[in-house]
């Protein structure tokens, strides 16, 4: 008898990981994405539980291996297809060369990506994740202020709700990530001082309760997760390992098909700059990536993105206190 799937989360409605107890085994393709065997493993798993996707996986791995045409895309396991790494092998395949192919899927990192659904404030649940609103705070935490001003509440991430996916094993499987930020559109946001942004996290989201704003907010919304794998940007500090050299077709190619289009949200992986590479070391780590987004209706400099980096150290440590912001824009 097929293992159940797990029940659906609003925030979480299509995991990759769609059986109970295959999560693990995804987990262990994630940990190396250039090693087939894990993958392998996983499709024998997904065979013995009469899982069409074993075959498909296989098949992938072969063809891949082989330099010969893969399957057919499925749009059935689209989210599966996308972290397990079938949509990467397909792109690299059809666009670079092979000498790439193979460190470029060694090198991917999963990720989850989020969309926000304006929602009335009342239809949030407390301590569920979301933008705007009013913040989900323990009793008795002060407000954050910069120059006396309180900061805005951007978002607020439930790590509970995230726990179940293969791609977010590096985080607390519990608690709540918030973010507050100073924001003036008349003066712009081209810098953020320090004290002008804060990133908390309350380790029980049991005890939190809904604060309402001091000043105007941004609107509530809900978010969506979907998990990905994503692939360094060719700027870099990894541009070595990938070797591309004086390959400058094949790095204008990976850049445009490969790492994808700027713009999103996005927890974890790596970030999708819209300047320059902001992981000026390989020792630090993309958190969280907060976009320009007119559901919440709140606009960095022209098109811009906020991204939240973590050293290697702390993000294992889960030293959410260190955390450092950098801003690029159009």
């Amino acid at each position: 008898m097929p293992p159940k799937s797990p029940k659906p989360h609003a925030n979480f409605p299509a995991p990759a990981a769609a059986l109970r107890g295959e999560a693990d085994l995804l987990a262990a393709v994630l940990a190396d994405p250039g090693d087939d065997t894990a993958r392998l493993v996983y499709a024998d798993w997904l065979d013995e539980h009469d899982d069409p996707r074993g075959q498909y996986l296989r098949d992938t791995v072969a063809a891949f291996r082989n330099g010969t045409k893969l399957p057919r895309e499925s749009r059935t396991w689209k989210a599966w297809s996308d972290l397990v790494g079938i949509d990467l092998m397909r792109r690299l395949w059809q666009q670079t060369p092979t000498e790439f192919s193979q460190t470029v899927l060694g090198l991917a990192r999963p990720a989850v990506n989020f969309v926000a659904k304006r929602t009335a404030e009342a239809k949030i649940p407390v301590g569920a994740s979301k933008f705007g609103g009013g913040p989900d705070l323990p009793a008795g935490a002060k407000w954050p202020v910069y120059r006396g001003a309180p900061l805005s509440f951007l978002a607020q991430i439930n790590l509970a709700e995230l726990a179940p996916s293969p791609a977010c094993r590096e985080l607390p499987s519990s608690g709540v990530l918030s973010v507050f930020c100073y924001y003036d559109p008349d003066e712009g946001n081209d810098a953020f001082p320090k004290g002008s942004w804060k990133l908390l996290h309350f380790p029980d989201a049991s005890k939190l309760t809904r604060n309402l704003p001091p000043e105007v907010s941004f609107s509530p919304c809900r978010l969506v997760f979907t998990e990905c794998l994503t692939v360094p940007d060719p700027d870099s500090p990894w541009n070595k390992t990938i070797g591309f050299g004086h390959h400058e077709d094949a790095e204008d190619m990976y850049r445009e098909v490969i790492v994808g289009p700027v713009g999103g949200h996005q927890l974890l992986g790596y970030p999708v700059p819209i300047q320059c590479d902001p992981l000026d070391k390989k020792t630090v780590r993309h958190l969280l990536t907060i976009d320009a987004d007119d559901k919440p209706d709140w606009m960095w400099g022209d098109g811009g993105a906020l991204y939240f980096l973590i050293t290697e150290a702390d993000l294992k440590a889960h030293r959410f206190d260190r955390v450092r912001l950098a801003m690029q824009c159009c």
